[in-house]
């Protein structure tokens, strides 16, 4: 099932009427402000009944609602009880029922199969306190736990033997609205761990179950953007143009991911483990911008497919990280794409799958790609209209420049390293038509391909025939380096069309 900008932002608004996060301000102006906010998100709202006293507003059956466009579902949750109550400092105490129900109701845009379910949240113990700084309200929370369980989801009229339960441990954090145009707002949150845990049974196969657990220790995340134009939205084209933006950052300490799947004649598990990792992410009219890494990881499988006892890979770094324009321009305006593995080694039962022997080095893997450019959205590629119009000839973008910064690949011995920076025409009917025309240059080395190429041939994994057409083409392009067993080239491309490698035209 697909999420959408506004499903996401629905369970935002949720998260702050149950953990809200801290100058003289009453119970009467704290619940206004609460009002302003679920209307903000589009949701609407029914109260059963409301108490007001010289210190305290009681409110009873708060219903709050919304209905997905995009999906045709609903959103429905009833709190029993919500108090706001002075604490005669200029500050409010907000308690909410510690437990309450939501329920979600939808249609699989994929499938078109109708799904719903009822996540139950807890929050026993939650203390929240709002204060007031001028035009800021701000919610300070802390509290051992809180939690969320989904106990089933039906598919189709037939209930699913599913279960999900994501809690978080001793939480701490806060969550401040500034007045204005727009309103923002900034969220911190920590906690000592975020555990995930499902478990169901295949609804084909009752026999074959699956259960998966995942723990973060030591998280800790910031968040801030706008929040007025958010209400109705439905899709991102509409939130950008009105100039929503937000960015957010999480980091964690240690963290492990394990999943175990078990049929009626073979079995899997798998455990993913790292020291510690980070994920960031921005969007905003000015671009859309989205990543994260992790440290110390290592990867264990075992399961009746493999032949082995158990399979285990390490990778000392990971990184991936993206960045493009958001909406269409006249002006050309800065892309990226950052891919690091840093020293990938695999146990000895994976290298003796196909070297037994051990011919080849079992030095640690490494790939890292790191490009930055320039260029331009010619359509709004995230209005619904165009994602069901266009068509596989249509090119919906253009790239005016493009830099490698660095690529990197080093594996089994042998490491190709690389860097350039080329220049696009985007003229209609230029020499590598309908392409746009390029113009650069990219230069490249290679240390130990030639000793490579020898040890496969020896192993019996590269026919003769196939090594000697790989070193005739690398002579075309190459030429002997400074070190030994070290090739060198520089691809340029002029802007007449014309391709040379290391001096010698060969388009």
């Amino acid at each position: 099932m697909r999420s959408s900008p506004t499903f996401a932002t629905l369970i935002a608004a949720t998260s702050l009427l149950a953990w809200p996060a801290a100058a003289e301000i009453t119970p009467e102006e704290v619940w206004a402000d609460w009002q302003r906010m679920i209307a903000t998100y589009g949701m609407s709202l029914d109260v059963g009944s409301e108490q007001s006293t010289a210190s305290a507003v009681t409110l009873t059956d708060v219903a709050m609602a919304f209905a997905f466009d995009e999906e045709g579902g609903t959103f429905n949750t009833l709190i029993p009880e919500m108090v706001f109550e002075a604490r005669g400092d200029g500050t409010v105490e907000i308690t909410i029922s510690p437990e309450f129900d939501i329920d979600i109701t939808g249609t699989d845009t994929e499938t078109g199969v109708p799904f719903a379910f009822t996540a139950t949240t807890r929050q026993p113990g939650v203390a929240t306190i709002a204060s007031r700084n001028g035009d800021t309200t701000r919610y300070d929370y802390i509290g051992a736990d809180a939690s969320a369980v989904v106990n089933g989801i039906e598919v189709d009229g037939e209930m699913l033997d599913f279960t999900i339960e994501a809690t978080l441990r001793g939480m701490t954090g806060s969550y401040e609205v500034t007045e204005g145009t727009p309103r923002r707002f900034s969220s911190k949150n920590a906690g000592d761990a975020l555990v995930v845990t499902v478990d169901g049974t295949d609804p084909e196969d009752p026999a074959t179950t699956f259960d998966l657990n995942l723990t973060m220790n030591d998280y800790d995340s910031e968040g801030s953007g706008t929040i007025s134009a958010l209400a109705g939205f439905a899709d991102m084209s509409t939130m950008l143009t009105e100039g929503f933006a937000t960015e957010w950052n999480l980091s964690h300490g240690a963290a492990e991911y394990t999943i175990n799947g078990t049929g009626p004649t073979d079995r899997f598990s798998m455990t993913t483990t790292a020291t510690g990792g980070d994920f960031a992410g921005v969007i905003s009219p000015e671009g859309l911008a989205y990543g994260g890494g992790n440290t110390g990881v290592t990867v264990a499988l075992s399961g009746s497919d493999i032949p082995f006892p158990q399979l285990t890979f390490s990778v000392a770094e990971t990184e991936g990280r993206v960045a493009i324009p958001a909406v269409p321009s006249d002006e050309a305006t800065d892309f990226g794409l950052l891919l690091r593995m840093i020293d990938l080694e695999v146990s000895e039962g994976i290298w003796g799958m196909f070297d037994p022997a051990g011919q080849l080095p079992r030095d640690p893997a490494t790939l890292v790609v790191d490009l930055v450019g320039k260029g331009r959205w010619l359509v709004d590629v995230f209005d619904p209209a165009f994602a069901e119009s266009a068509g596989p000839d249509d090119i919906p973008a253009e790239v005016e420049a493009l830099t490698i910064n660095q690529l990197q690949l080093t594996i089994a011995g042998a490491e190709l390293t690389g860097d350039g920076a080329f220049e696009f025409d985007n003229t209609p009917g230029g020499p590598f038509a309908p392409a746009p025309t390029p113009s650069g240059a990219i230069n490249l080395e290679l240390t130990g391909g030639n000793t490579l190429l020898d040890t496969l041939v020896n192993m019996g994994l590269l026919p003769q025939e196939q090594a000697m057409g790989t070193r005739m083409m690398l002579g075309l392009f190459a030429r002997p380096g400074d070190g030994p067993d070290t090739l060198v080239s520089t691809i340029e491309v002029g802007e007449d069309g014309s391709v040379s490698a290391n001096g010698q035209r060969i388009r």
